[in-house]
């Protein structure tokens, strides 16, 4: 063989070896750098690990958690006509973000009859250092459904003569009269003038029906501004809503609550809680139009407490006789369900 012949076959083996080295080399770095990645997302992992489960236990044990619920649920039964919240199950709703966000979603429903019918739910989120954002979805059944009533002050709390009914409601009227016997509905209705609270419960009693909330008069329009929506004399607006009371321990879990306002002791219990409710809202919540409600609790805390509608619920043909009252006008019917009432 030829000296050049041997030389260049040298070459190429040398060349194959040098090759073979480079593609266990590549691969070696691959696996480093593969185990590097694997062992610092794990190091991430534990870290993250480490990190939430003492936020989680002390959010729990505290009772943040409860406390945020407390303020969402508070928030939603005082502002939103006809909707109840389902307090006893978003005990474990409340959650914690690895960024200290705090976020809630919770079951919305309304008292039809003894139906508790779901409607829907509020989701909420609160920053570290943000205002509470709040969502309330409402299930509709038609397009452009209005699910939630407005009440109409009366003129008496604008300062003018009251004038009795704006009319005759005929849609109302005849909705009501064409449901047949067997079904219990929900609605909501406004007064032509104002009144104390027990004495709208005392009118009440004498059908057979629930109360779930009254419309409370905070001072709107006259020492507080909010948004507002005229038809003729009248003024529509979202107020203040009385609730059956609810009561919490110094966790903020529910300890007891009423189911309505349909009894005095009740809707007396009722009165001494919305206060402290408001109170307690407006000094731990951090939500929009929190002004507002601090300029409508000052108005309550100087003058007598007065309301001009309310939400009941009962069976069909005592609902039909409140159309006869001649303070009551303005129903707005709600939900209706096949019959479910205790007599």
């Amino acid at each position: 063989m030829k000296e050049e012949d041997v030389l260049s076959e040298w070459k190429e083996q040398e060349e194959l070896v040098d090759k073979k080295k480079a593609k266990k080399m590549v691969w070696k770095t691959r696996l480093s750098i593969g185990f590097t990645v694997i062992r610092t997302l794990l190091l991430l992992l534990l870290i993250y690990f480490l990190y939430m489960v003492p936020v989680e236990i002390f959010y729990n044990i505290s009772g943040k958690g409860n406390q945020f619920n407390r303020i969402v649920t508070t928030l939603v039964e005082t502002h939103y006509p006809g909707v109840e919240v389902d307090k006893y199950g978003a005990r474990d709703s409340a959650e914690i973000t690895s960024l200290l966000t705090k976020k809630t979603s919770i079951p919305l429903y309304q008292s039809v009859g003894n139906w508790d019918v779901v409607i829907g739910d509020v989701s909420a989120k609160d920053g570290l250092f943000g205002k509470l954002h709040y969502t309330v979805d409402l299930t509709k059944k038609y397009v452009e459904e209005d699910m939630v009533p407005t009440f109409f002050l009366p003129p008496d709390l604008m300062g003018k003569p009251v004038t009795g009914r704006t009319g005759e409601d005929p849609i109302f009227k005849e909705q009501i009269e064409k449901i047949e016997d067997g079904y219990v509905a929900e609605i909501a209705f406004s007064t032509t003038e104002s009144m104390e609270p027990e004495q709208l419960r005392s009118m009440l009693a004498e059908y057979d029906l629930s109360i779930y909330q009254m419309a409370v008069f905070g001072g709107e329009m006259n020492e507080v501004e909010v948004n507002y929506a005229q038809s003729g004399q009248f003024t529509m607006i979202s107020p203040l809503l009385l609730r059956p009371a609810v009561e919490y321990d110094e966790k903020h879990q529910i300890s007891s609550s009423y189911h309505d306002l349909t009894n005095k002791e009740a809707l007396q219990q009722s009165i001494e809680s919305f206060y402290d409710d408001m109170k307690w809202l407006v000094e731990h919540g951090n939500y929009p139009n929190k002004g507002i409600d601090q300029k409508r609790l000052a108005y309550l805390n100087e003058h007598e407490m007065k309301v001009f509608g309310a939400i009941v619920t009962g069976p069909i043909r005592e609902i039909e006789k409140l159309k006869d009252e001649e303070k009551f006008h303005q129903f707005q019917l709600g939900g209706i369900e096949v019959w479910n009432w205790s007599e």
